[in-house]
């Protein structure tokens, strides 16, 4: 081999060199890089859960607002209703007492329409 110019103690030192780069390597910046790594993608995941739980307690709460506001409107309708039917029976009572007044008043007139006949009689 050293007549092609390959030194075999060069060789084997280059091995061992390599080696020892590869162990520190592995230790100074692999397993730090692969720590950073595995925290990042654990704090990933809580963001996703933390999400989806957020994501839940927003449909919740859609839900909770569309089912008031239906609660609401139906509250409303039954008040409207309620108030046109009071409001339809004070009609009617408002009705009665002026065509009771009326009636009244045209008794009251065609009493007085008597008695001035009477008199004019006299």
């Amino acid at each position: 081999m050293e007549k092609l110019g390959i030194d075999p103690i060069l060789i084997a030192v280059q091995i061992i060199n390599f080696g020892l780069l590869l162990v520190l390597l592995k230790k100074v910046l692999y397993k730090p890089i692969l720590e950073t790594i595995l925290k990042r993608k654990e704090e990933l995941e809580g963001i996703e859960k933390e999400k989806a739980e957020i994501e839940k307690t927003k449909r919740e709460v859609e839900a909770d607002k569309k089912n008031t506001l239906i609660e609401t409107q139906k509250e409303k309708n039954e008040i409207l209703t309620k108030a046109k039917r009071e409001a339809e029976i004070e009609k009617r009572k408002i009705i009665e007492r002026a065509n009771l007044e009326a009636k009244e008043i045209l008794q009251g007139t065609k009493k007085q329409i008597e008695r001035d006949k009477r008199k004019k009689q006299f």
